[in-house]
């Protein structure tokens, strides 16, 4: 072996692992931009200028409607698991925000936490007509979010009175999260270096490794395994990720804002390893709880918080709670209807014998 024999042959090496990587990440990203096997694919031209991607599997008609937001680093695809455990009258809304798979970022603004809850906006009322259509009005909207998806579907709802009628909020992210737990805190910094290097080691072919740590292993029995996989690989999911973490980071550093009040009820499914590991969310979910009318905080035992709604151990029972909250809100509106029409037919026959009294 020549004196030059070796350092050749190390460059050859690294430079096949670095195409091979690469190549793999082009791969992942245009295989993360299509529809969902059973969903109807539409987009809508958001406010902000965005182009976003949403993905409906229709109910029964005049049934009840779950919209889905996923947590950072997760699109639509995050849902397909739980989704599938539903009941089959439930309407599903599943969608990416700016930026993930499909959906395009055409704001011309810096980005905010008000541009994904005015685009969550949208596609709530789009949805709404699209399942209405010929057969009438929809029936009642629950808005569902998952980690920082929880806390955006809070927000939207304070602006859509009247349009959503209950949240369930899956260990949701809370704007003061950072300074109530000293231990959230300081493992935020380390999330906070992974993604701030994630989109150039990844656009180098740094998304091969991922398998080799194990990121995915929650989701190894899931159908949806490998498409999770390919989008933790993806350029658009890292880059978006970096987007909306920077200015989520720093949001919670400097405690967030107050909850809005909302009159529609609140319910929260906790993972048991974030309630173990820092019992302090306990109060933030009651925080979240007590923003509403009614509710309750549920723990899914032995979850955690990828695991909750992407594991075939927990994803039916989460399922299950957000479910019973859904069947919850259909009887309360079915509640509300038979007493104002109750209220009606009294109105009506006090008219009547008023005016046969005038007669």
């Amino acid at each position: 072996m020549s004196l030059w024999t070796f350092p050749r042959l190390t460059a050859a090496g690294l430079g096949a692992s670095v195409a091979a990587g690469v190549a793999h990440q082009v791969y992942s990203t245009w295989r993360s931009t299509g529809g969902h096997a059973g969903y109807e694919r539409r987009r809508v031209r958001c406010r902000s200028g965005n182009l976003v991607d949403y993905h409906v599997r229709r109910g029964l008609p005049g049934g009840p409607t779950l919209v889905c937001e996923s947590g950072l680093m997760s699109t639509s695809a995050a849902w397909l698991l739980l989704a599938d455990h539903l009941d089959p009258s439930v309407s599903v809304v599943l969608y990416d925000r700016a930026g993930y798979r499909g959906s395009l970022r055409r704001c011309n603004e810096d980005y905010s936490l008000r541009e994904s809850v005015d685009d969550l906006v949208d596609v709530v009322v789009d949805s709404a007509g699209s399942l209405g259509g010929a057969a009438g009005e929809p029936g009642p909207c629950v808005l569902t979010g998952h980690s920082l998806g929880g806390y955006l579907v809070h927000r939207a709802a304070a602006v859509l009175p009247g349009r959503v009628h209950g949240l369930v909020l899956i260990d949701p992210t809370h704007p003061r999260e950072l300074l109530h737990s000293r231990k959230q805190r300081e493992g935020s910094r380390a999330t906070n270096l992974s993604i701030r290097l994630g989109p150039e080691t990844v656009l180098l072919g740094g998304g091969l490794l991922i398998d080799k740590k194990n990121l995915f292993a929650f989701a190894e029995e899931s159908p949806y395994h490998r498409t999770l996989r390919l989008e933790g690989s993806s350029i658009t999911t890292w880059r978006s990720s970096r987007r909306e973490w920077r200015y989520a980071y720093a949001f919670m550093l400097d405690g967030g804002r107050p909850l809005d009040r909302l009159d529609v009820p609140v319910s929260v499914v906790a993972a048991q390893a974030t309630m173990d590991n820092t019992p302090e969310h306990g109060d933030l979910y009651e925080e979240y709880v007590d923003s509403g009318a009614g509710g309750e905080v549920s723990v899914v035992p032995g979850s955690s918080h990828l695991a909750i709604t992407g594991s075939t151990a927990f994803a039916p029972q989460t399922a299950k709670l957000v479910q019973a909250f859904v069947d919850e809100v259909v009887r309360g509106r079915s509640g509300a209807q038979d007493t104002g029409d109750a209220q009606d037919t009294d109105d009506a026959q006090d008219t009547d014998e008023r005016t046969e009294a005038a007669a």
